[in-house]
């Protein structure tokens, strides 16, 4: 009888058990589902060089919280010291506002949170810069050297102090993350910088950095770059002030390096909003989409890849994260404007490779070629049409889909 009792106890026991799995499991597993999707949160990134008088840009960011009066966190952490993090939110300079004017001009609550290279011993930890960033329905990046913000934000081995803590809790809750130049270049899970495109591909790998370095310089070749902990918010290689600097070069050896599959290079006066899987483009230039996914790489001493798809969006344009497709309200290209070939003599100079590509879908011809400027070696980039590729074009604007592009020399 009593192995019978504990027979029949043991299976009650047991029955609760998978009731309370079939019943609690579920939504156990929503709420696993629901952290893993609050990992992706809103992020607005500007390309740099922002025009004060950019309304269409800073009126999307406001937009984009729902808000009439939203409070934006400005952490200047970029700078090189609190002071002069400070003076930039503070003051303004002859041609441009304060951030805290600035924002203030566009109808935001600007709230300073006072961290930098020479205090984040005490200011990542203090509570009262928690408290600010918890107010915050923006929390925006400012431009300088990104790896200022790393090491004000982040500690020796890459977690969190409390105060980006905060900020990530922030995110996750619904908040929007910006930042302009290397504010958004940060934003990446390993943020990369200094250094020119050129550079990179001849020196054919990125210099790997520490967070304690505060600098992303590589010391013996300062052609080439280097990379460190980022901020891990958008899943992707991240580039700005993108074409003014000709720095297609230096995303195409960043993905190979850091692991990416995509690039956004974001140009100057122009933003990218990241919300859910939808992209889309603000602003006076354009955002490169350079996909690697399919891309095979050389093992020569320098830079070599076949099969990159590039794309070129601009304003109203829109970028699925998830299906990789464009949307486009211009007018599809089929007879084109230009009959004769422009091939790029030196394309990593401002503008070069937006000319090569938006030419190249308005032209009749199959490809175009982008060279260095530099002969030691020249490097050729060549921009290939194929069945894949469309362009677009309204109101003095382009639209690029799917060029594919190799690199040689």
């Amino acid at each position: 009888m009593m192995k019978l009792n504990y027979k029949f106890k043991f299976s009650i026991v047991l029955s609760l058990v998978l009731v309370f799995s079939l019943v609690f499991g579920t939504s156990f597993l929503r709420a696993e589902k629901s952290v893993e999707a609050a990992a992706a949160p809103k992020v607005f990134l500007m390309g740099g060089a922002i025009d004060d008088s950019n309304a269409e840009i800073y009126n999307a960011l406001k937009a984009a919280t729902g808000k009439t009066n939203p409070v934006v966190a400005i952490v200047c952490s970029a700078a090189a010291d609190y002071a002069t993090a400070l003076d930039a939110y503070t003051n303004d300079i002859t041609g441009h506002l304060s951030y805290k004017n600035l924002f203030t001009k566009y109808g935001f609550t600007p709230v300073f949170i006072p961290v930098a290279v020479d205090n984040y011993t005490t200011e990542a930890y203090k509570q009262s810069n928690i408290d600010l960033i918890n107010t915050a329905d923006v929390i925006f990046f400012n431009g300088g050297d990104q790896s200022r913000h790393v090491r004000s934000l982040l500690k020796d081995d890459g977690t969190p102090t409390p105060l980006f803590a905060a900020i990530q809790q922030r995110a996750a809750a619904g908040a929007i993350i910006s930042g302009t130049s290397a504010g958004t270049a940060v934003q990446s899970p390993k943020t990369y910088g200094e250094g020119v495109s050129y550079g990179y591909l001849y020196y054919n790998r990125l210099l790997s950095k520490k967070i304690s370095d505060i600098s992303l310089a590589d010391s013996q070749y300062p052609d080439n770059g280097g990379y460190t902990t980022g901020f891990g918010f958008v899943n992707a290689a991240i580039d700005t002030h993108f074409d003014a600097r000709g720095r297609i070069g230096r995303i195409l050896l960043a993905e190979r390096d850091l692991g990416q599959k995509v690039g956004y290079g974001i140009d100057e006066n122009t933003a990218l909003y990241l919300n859910g899987t939808t992209g889309k483009v603000y602003g006076e230039h354009g955002v490169f989409i350079v996909d690697s996914t399919n891309a095979t790489y050389g093992t020569a001493a320098s830079f070599t890849a076949n099969n990159v798809k590039v794309s070129y969006l601009t304003t109203g344009d829109s970028y699925n994260t998830s299906t990789k497709s464009i949307t486009s309200s211009k007018s599809l290209i089929t007879t084109p404007y230009y009959s004769t070939i422009r091939d790029s003599s030196d394309i990593f100079s401002a503008y070069e490779t937006t000319t090569t590509i938006t030419r190249l879908v308005d032209t009749n011809v199959s490809y175009l070629y982008g060279d260095s400027y530099e002969s030691g070696p020249k490097f050729t980039l060549k921009f290939i049409k194929d069945a894949n590729t469309k362009g677009y074009y309204n109101n003095s604007k382009y639209t690029v889909s799917n060029v594919v592009l190799n690199v040689s020399y």
